[in-house]
């Protein structure tokens, strides 16, 4: 992919969290596209906004910058010292890396798909502390593990997706 067009490349500005906060519960409550409400969770709404999914995979091949990762962790309301096991990265790692530095490939990919399953997830439960509730609490169909648990790698991520796509349905799970 390195001949890709990266034309878009996500430079999140440093914002308050509460900043962030404010504009993600707005985006919510305008009923935002989960794509665009990911987006603004990493940092991309100082960009125009996402065209198309083509727009994410170009900022995975350009790489998020450590500040979009922040953000990340900001909505789910964890610490980086967790948020570096669901990007296969060490915490020491990670906490070395300058907030303007730019993430590898891969760990840009996980980022992007944790800020597209949390953006769903707060779009289908309305509240950045309801979600977050629902991460942490054991769930039946993860044979008692929690969302959170199943977050760190692309299998468990597509298996909350898939629960979530059920609750958007009405099936109790």
């Amino acid at each position: 992919m390195s001949t890709m067009d990266t034309s878009v490349v996500l430079t999140p500005k440093k914002r308050s969290s509460r900043k962030l906060l404010d504009q993600l519960e707005q985006a919510v409550k305008k009923r935002s596209s989960a794509n665009l409400i990911a987006w603004d969770i990493l940092g991309g709404s100082s960009l125009s906004a996402p065209l198309s999914m083509n727009d994410f995979v170009k900022a995975t091949d350009k790489g998020i910058p450590k500040r979009a990762v922040m953000n990340l962790a900001e909505v789910m309301d964890v610490p980086m010292k967790e948020m570096a096991p669901l990007l296969n990265v060490s915490y020491k790692t990670l906490s070395r890396k300058r907030t303007t530095d730019v993430l590898d490939a891969l760990t840009s990919s996980l980022s992007i798909e944790l800020a597209s399953t949390v953006a769903r997830g707060l779009s289908l439960f309305e509240s950045r502390e309801k979600f977050n509730h629902w991460l942490q609490k054991k769930n039946r169909s993860l044979d008692g593990f929690t969302p959170f648990q199943y977050l760190n790698t692309p299998t468990g991520i597509r298996t909350v997706n898939r629960i979530l796509g059920r609750l958007e349905e009405g099936i109790y799970t």
